[in-house]
């Protein structure tokens, strides 16, 4: 399976660019964001592996793979803009640029924990960020159902 994956390695990676470029996403940020994910993945493996903590290949991919499906989120929420003819593109670069933040954070608690061989009390940024887009997109839903139905009442 992975030497399947190797084999296409570049016309995967071509088609993610094509992708991003159609949505209008800067393929720049991505990169950063992707990087720094790997980076994340790498510090975390390290730290768990100084803090003598319970590692396993199972655990490590699934992390990674819950780190890759955060991408999904400017995705989906360029996707969603392409669909309306609205322009997102701003709230996809906030997203994109918080997402970056919150790895740095993460990468910064991993390298103190692996410096001081202590684990590192770290907020759960992640979570928070999803839980503003979401909060945004229901405000920009409930503002579209207004334009459209000026009677419409919105429940606070």
């Amino acid at each position: 399976m992975i030497q399947k994956i190797s084999e296409y390695a570049n016309e995967l990676k071509l088609l993610l660019y094509a992708i991003f470029i159609y949505l209008e996403m800067d393929t720049g940020i991505v990169k950063v964001l992707f990087y720094l994910m790997i980076m994340d993945t790498f510090l975390g493996v390290t730290k768990t592996i100084v803090l003598n903590n319970h590692f396993t290949f199972k655990k490590l991919a699934v992390g990674f793979v819950s780190k890759l499906a955060v991408l999904l989120i400017p995705t989906a929420l360029a996707l969603m803009s392409k669909g309306l003819n609205y322009n997102f593109n701003w709230f996809v670069t906030v997203v994109m640029d918080l997402l970056i933040v919150s790895d740095g954070i993460s990468i910064i608690s991993n390298i103190i924990a692996i410096k001081t061989k202590k684990e590192v009390e770290n907020f759960d940024a992640m979570t928070l960020i999803l839980k503003s887009v979401r909060n945004g997109l229901i405000q920009i839903f409930k503002k579209l159902l207004i334009t459209i139905d000026p009677k419409f009442h919105i429940e606070k």
